[in-house]
């Protein structure tokens, strides 16, 4: 069998290298359906405009092309560089397992992206939002101590709707988190959480699902799923902050960045986000710049 022949199923080697992300590099599932949409796309590109039948055909001009098209149908820098790195990840493997010999996309330079700064609530927005549930209904109370979770740890929404009761230390004021790639960590959290999700487990134990072990739990008992949680926060931030962006993540924007504004240690910051590299966690550091331009014009005499 020569090259062509072996290297003319797309699929299969596709499927050979998101099983190598699930079971070696321990990849999310919600990150293996975002990379099998990426590779699907650009091989439907390249069967569209060039006819293309064989994966050792494929060169840089190919890998140009198709970033060029997405940026002219509207595609953003972010969303363009993140399918880029996709298909650098995919093309290492097929040379790994000498499927080719070069990786096409290793010198091809990413998009510049736009440095901008991630949305935040301000310490006065975040407060107005922790009185906003109705800590007399089980639901107010759940959402309550949802909020303060996610504000005191930083941690994100899949981590969040992934704790399970027996991850609350509640002598030590810790919770054990499984981030990314199934990589755990320790959070401390605050009495304010701490005072939240006792209340809230004194209504929690009485609605869960026998043998339940989810912390955060929907109406019918059973694990809060992910896009419940987006859909919560997201009502509670448009209350006290209409206009801004309304995410779990950005209470873990406002975490970093209300840590580092009160003279945190960067370092310490990134482990508490979970970052693997500290480049990562610095885009705050822009944002604590701009905090102290604003007061060095409003107290320098000459600013």
């Amino acid at each position: 069998m020569d090259r062509k022949t072996k290297n003319r199923n797309f699929t299969k080697y596709r499927e050979r290298f998101l099983k190598h992300l699930l079971n070696t590099r321990r990849f999310s599932k919600n990150t293996i359906i975002s990379y099998r949409h990426d590779i699907i796309q650009f091989f439907n590109f390249l069967n569209d405009l060039y006819g293309m039948e064989y994966i050792n055909q494929i060169n840089r001009s190919h890998i140009r092309a198709f970033i060029s098209s997405l940026m002219k149908y509207g595609f953003d820098r972010s969303s363009a560089n993140r399918k880029l790195s996709t298909l650098k990840s995919f093309f290492s493997y097929l040379v790994s397992i000498n499927c080719i010999e070069k990786n096409p996309v290793i010198l091809i330079k990413a998009p510049k992206m736009e440095h901008k700064l991630p949305t935040f609530l301000t310490i006065t927005e975040i407060n107005n939002m922790m009185i906003v549930p109705d800590t007399k209904k089980f639901k107010g109370l759940r959402d309550k101590a949802i909020l303060e979770i996610l504000y005191s740890t930083g941690m994100r929404a899949s981590e969040c709707i992934n704790i399970n009761i027996n991850d609350i230390d509640f002598e030590n004021e810790t919770i054990l988190v499984l981030g990314k790639r199934k990589k755990e960590r320790i959070m401390p959290f605050n009495q304010n959480s701490k005072s939240s999700i006792r209340n809230y487990l004194i209504v929690r134990n009485k609605k869960s699902v026998k043998g339940e072990q989810a912390l955060f739990i929907n109406r019918s008992g059973s694990r809060l799923s992910q896009r419940s949680l987006i859909r919560i926060v997201k009502f509670y931030i448009n209350q006290v902050a209409p206009g801004k962006k309304a995410s779990p993540h950005t209470l873990r924007h406002t975490f970093a960045t209300h840590l580092l504004d009160s003279g945190a240690d960067l370092r310490a910051v990134q482990v508490l986000l979970g970052h693997v590299s500290l480049g990562t966690t610095q885009i705050y550091t822009h944002i604590t710049r701009t905090k102290l331009k604003k007061i060095y014009n409003q107290a320098h005499p000459r600013a």
